[in-house]
């Protein structure tokens, strides 16, 4: 697999909580859902996303107070930042099952939604 970046169209939902940007890429399975660490923005999966999107369909976004996501009205303890990465999932129609996907910080909210249930 080679690594290109390519400019990306990033699109916003709104949930619940506010405004979160998200970017949607690909038509196929698994329907990967990629987790930020930290505040590290969607720029951060520019290097594989455009790749995984050639045979898989691929979910990225900005959480709550990153980048050009609506600043929180709450604290964002993991239970609400899960909660609102699986609003956002429904909002847009990106549908399990999902192969989750964490950088740093990104990992623990993956292993948190693994095993939540809504």
């Amino acid at each position: 697999m080679r690594c290109r970046t390519l400019a990306i169209e990033i699109s916003k939902v709104s949930t619940s909580r506010g405004k979160i940007q998200y970017h949607w890429g690909g038509n196929g399975q698994p329907n990967i859902v990629l987790i930020n660490g930290g505040s590290g923005p969607i720029e951060g999966w520019m290097k594989i996303q455009p790749d995984l999107s050639e045979t898989s369909s691929v979910f990225s976004y900005n959480r709550l107070g990153v980048s050009g996501s609506d600043k929180p009205q709450e604290p964002q303890d993991g239970l609400t930042i899960v909660e609102t990465l699986r609003e956002a999932l429904t909002l847009v129609g990106f549908e399990p099952p999902f192969l989750l996907v964490g950088h740093s910080l990104g990992g623990l909210y993956a292993n948190l939604y693994a095993r939540s249930r809504h």
